[in-house]
């Protein structure tokens, strides 16, 4: 793999690189959140159990700690945009798109990525200007695709469901308030849940908890212990260990490699 070129804009990092054709890269990961948009040719990218082919003029989104391979079927060449931890944690106030392994193909995803490829070669006093301002507008485009994908053909009860665990997740309570705010029997909840979030609401509310933690240890100074109970976490172990399953580090080390970024 070669690199290009590569810039530093305020709170990005973008790499354009070149990855030789038969090139495989084996199950690995990324520190900080990444998009990356295919400018030519075509790859083979396998995240758990799903295989994807990415082709030009898509954008493929990596959340921090995700593990995945690739092979590389041809010469591929890529523009890569990385989020430090400060700004990561500020776009997901706004933006759904980085909470998971996903890619978006259109031709607004193509203008957009090519806009910024090309103030990306061009950089002039004004292209730092250009460039963050057409990776918000993408990531707000994908996230718009995103919620429409992901949202179409939910019942109302269940989305009444999901904005109680959004606006209750520190809170203490059961499977069944649940079950009675959304007015369906706890096993269809159950199953219907899972099925459409790919998890269960346990995991859920787990992964809102420690999304609110890691915002709160990137954007105030306040002492770990004092997060972990505004989190809804009993105690402090807990909070380290079910932190490091989702991010690979501690609350400590994750804020530490924050004041670095």
């Amino acid at each position: 793999m070669a690199i290009l070129k590569k810039h530093q804009i305020n709170s990005y990092t973008l790499f354009e690189s070149l990855y030789p054709s038969k090139l495989k890269h084996p199950r690995h990961t990324h520190t900080l959140a990444s998009f990356s948009f295919v400018l030519a040719g075509s790859y083979t990218e396998i995240c758990g159990r799903q295989i994807s082919t990415r082709q030009p003029s898509t954008i493929v989104f990596h959340p921090p700690q995700e593990a995945h391979a690739v092979n590389y079927e041809s010469d591929v060449r890529i523009l890569k945009v990385e989020f430090n931890l400060k700004r990561f944690a500020q776009i997901r106030e706004n933006s759904i798109i980085l909470d998971e392994s996903s890619s978006c193909r259109s031709e607004t995803v193509a203008w957009l990525g090519n806009r910024i490829h090309r103030e990306f070669r061009r950089m002039d006093s004004f292209s730092g200007l250009s460039i963050e301002g057409l990776i918000l507008e993408l990531l707000a485009e994908a996230s718009r695709s995103r919620v429409s994908a992901d949202e179409k053909g939910i019942p109302r009860w269940l989305a009444e469901a999901k904005d109680f665990l959004h606006d209750n997740f520190a809170e203490s309570f059961v499977f069944g308030d649940v079950a009675k705010i959304a007015g369906v029997h706890a096993v269809h909840l159950s199953r219907v849940f899972r099925k459409t979030f790919g998890c269960t609401i346990g995991e859920y509310v787990r992964r809102l908890r420690v999304e609110f933690a890691a915002r709160q240890i990137l954007l105030t100074d306040a002492p770990l212990g004092e997060i972990a109970l505004a989190a809804g976490f009993a105690d402090h172990s807990h909070f380290n260990r079910t932190f490091k399953s989702f991010y690979g580090l501690t609350p400590n080390q994750h804020r530490k490699l924050s004041r670095l970024s």
